[in-house]
């Protein structure tokens, strides 16, 4: 580290504070980030549990059977509790993100000329949202085609000439 970052000479504890801190926000960003992908790894497999129990529970036969309503509210429900655990998790890594900015303020000139060049954003967890929702919707016209015979509308083949 380098003192001619306009704040003045740092003494030995600062720096090994800095380097503290600095180690403390890489690791919590670390973590949370693994943290949002084990979240999606989960909701998937569950999501495939879920689909599994379509299969071997909901019955087209039985029109009064609300099993396919209680995997529906369970699948959505996964859903709603990954959304949210990934969007706490966001925060933290954004917090951590701005924290490390700070420390990185305390940095020399040849760090913040390394460091400032432009960077893509990390937008990770967009994609897991993505997968979270089609996951769940996928699972609840899974239940609603196999209780009620809801199936896509797909094109009609093409006959051959």
């Amino acid at each position: 580290m380098d003192s001619t970052s306009g704040f003045g000479e740092l003494s030995d504890l600062d720096r090994s504070e800095l380097q503290m801190a600095y180690g403390a926000c890489v690791a919590d960003i670390e973590l949370f980030t693994r943290q949002q992908w084990w979240a999606g790894a989960y909701a998937l497999v569950i999501y495939a549990l879920l689909l599994a129990a379509v299969h071997q529970l909901v019955d087209p036969v039985t029109e009064a059977s609300w099993r396919h309503w209680v995997l529906v509210a369970i699948t959505w429900a996964i859903c709603l509790y990954g959304l949210l655990a990934i969007k706490r998790m966001q925060i933290s890594i954004a917090v951590g993100r701005r924290r490390l900015d700070r420390v990185r303020a305390y940095f020399g000139r040849p760090f913040q000329e390394i460091w400032s060049i432009a960077r893509p954003r990390e937008d990770i967890h967009r994609m897991l949202y993505g997968v979270m929702v089609l996951g769940a919707a996928l699972v609840t016209w899974m239940a609603l085609d196999k209780a009620y015979g809801v199936a896509l509308p797909l094109p009609a083949p093409t006959p051959l000439p």
